[in-house]
């Protein structure tokens, strides 16, 4: 897992640790690391960026209770709650490959109790 500071259109790593097996890594191991690393940059605005290996509501909740902004990649498979106050799941918005679309204060999922979040797709 990589933590990546992007400054000035560069991208520089700043913290990196091999886990200790392939895949995804989980909450646990993500909220470790960014405990490890958000202090350091206490005094400045921070905004986490991450992909569909960090689309967990548990993570969005935590980041939010540490007063870090946050955008996350959600997986198709995901739900949103619409102003129509009605579940879509994202892959019924027929988004084609290499098309995003940014959605703001969004509810996600059936299962999972969150708060309103940022999100991209």
């Amino acid at each position: 897992m990589m933590v990546i500071l992007i400054y000035d259109q560069r991208a520089i790593p700043i913290y990196w640790e091999f886990l200790p097996r392939l895949g995804n890594s989980n909450f646990d191991e993500q909220s470790r690391i960014f405990s490890q690393v958000l202090p350091l940059f206490n005094k400045y605005q921070t905004v986490v960026l991450g992909d569909r290996e960090f689309c967990s509501v548990k993570l969005a909740n935590w980041l939010s209770k540490q007063k870090v902004q946050f955008c996350l990649r959600l997986k198709k498979s995901e739900f949103i709650l619409g102003e129509d106050e009605i579940l879509h799941s994202l892959d019924s918005l027929g988004l084609d490959l290499g098309v995003s679309l940014f959605l703001q204060n969004i509810k996600v999922t059936k299962s999972h109790s969150c708060s309103r979040f940022q999100h991209s797709c």
